[in-house]
């Protein structure tokens, strides 16, 4: 099964309704893909809820990701590659922990085209959308 890494950006996408965004959250949640996603999104996203007033939301997001996604925290592995990652690249910090905490993933769906510098690696493979 295809697995897909998930950074803060792609979930902004789904809440705003982006339909390529929705199609892929709609095979996560069927079981057709294998979702992963950083806890250091988590935290991006629920910052991003107190900031816009909707903190009362997260709840039923959190779950919803909770569930459906396999969550990967910065564990000392993640921190020393993320650190290679962003001192090659220059993405920054948390950029690059998030995209170390996914590398497992065949594919990194995200907003943020800061990450195209690291196009040329074959895994995961960069898909903005």
């Amino acid at each position: 099964m295809e697995s897909v890494g998930l950074d803060t950006g792609f979930f902004i996408r789904v809440f705003e309704g982006n339909v390529k965004a929705v199609r892929i959250w709609e095979k996560i949640v069927s079981g057709e893909l294998k979702a992963i996603t950083s806890s250091l999104v988590l935290f991006e996203l629920k910052r991003l809820f107190h900031k816009l007033g909707r903190a009362k939301d997260w709840n039923g997001i959190s779950e919803a990701i909770l569930l459906n996604c396999e969550v990967v925290s910065v564990n000392p592995h993640v921190a020393e590659s993320g650190a290679d990652i962003s001192h090659g690249t220059g993405l920054p910090a948390v950029d690059a922990l998030i995209y170390a905490s996914l590398k497992k993933a065949d594919v990194f769906y995200t907003t943020d085209r800061s990450f195209e510098i690291l196009k040329a690696r074959k895994k995961p493979q960069i898909v903005i959308v």
